[in-house]
């Protein structure tokens, strides 16, 4: 299984962009009850802070002070990171892909 290279800034601002014009044109919640837009500002916040592995655990994680976790939203989050980071497969898409396919 092949690794991506890092995204450029670029590459991270446009990313950032897309999440941000798919976010209101996704349903609120999915068939499951996941919250969709709560797992997209997810994504957002770590492409926008460059979190680290440790940092979307602190902050997504079952042990987080909130008290509201989704595993939905850390499995988006972690999506996100793993993007940011280069760690995706060559056949796996980017953040807002998955999501501008249920887009309204």
């Amino acid at each position: 299984m092949k690794q991506r290279v890092k995204p450029t800034p670029e590459q991270v601002a446009l990313e950032i962009a897309r999440l941000n014009e798919v976010h209101p044109r996704v349903p609120t919640h999915s068939y499951f009850g996941e919250d969709n837009r709560a797992a997209i500002d997810a994504q957002i916040r770590v492409l926008q802070e460059s979190m680290s592995l440790d940092e979307v655990h602190d902050t997504f994680g079952e042990l987080t002070d909130e008290g509201d976790f989704s595993q939905n939203t850390l499995d988006c989050a972690l999506t996100a990171h793993d993007w940011l980071h280069g760690d995706l497969a060559d056949e796996e898409a980017s953040p807002a892909f998955g999501w501008e396919g249920i887009a309204r």
